[in-house]
């Protein structure tokens, strides 16, 4: 084993960590041998879509907070609708690229969801 793949596997396990067992689960399964399109994509979603979910709901908590202490400063609170603006259409954005995805595997028959 070489020093780079050991510094390797120690940041990555750092930075997985933090994220939870779930994705710990999901990676190793992506890194065994015999890892389909089907289970590859499948295991993309289940990752990326509560990131995002989660990242959407700190973006409006964050935008929430900016709006109440902006104490009327038009620059800060416009700041603020921004940062809540940009979280809702990043949202939409993402449930598309979910939908679009969907819909491309289930007409290419890898039955993701179903």
């Amino acid at each position: 084993m070489n020093i780079v793949e050991t510094v390797n596997n120690l940041v990555v396990h750092k930075a997985y960590a933090s994220l939870g067992s779930t994705l710990n689960d999901e990676l190793a399964t992506i890194q065994k041998d015999g890892a389909t399109d089907q289970t590859v994509v499948q295991m993309i979603i289940n990752i990326a879509t509560p990131i995002a979910v989660i990242a959407v709901v700190l973006l409006l908590v964050y935008g929430g907070f900016m709006m109440m202490s902006s104490k009327g400063d038009p620059d800060k609170l416009q700041e603020a609708k921004q940062v809540i603006t940009n979280a809702i259409i990043g949202f939409v954005v993402i449930l598309l690229c979910v939908a679009i995805l969907l819909l491309i595997s289930n007409t290419l028959g890898l039955d993701i969801y179903g």
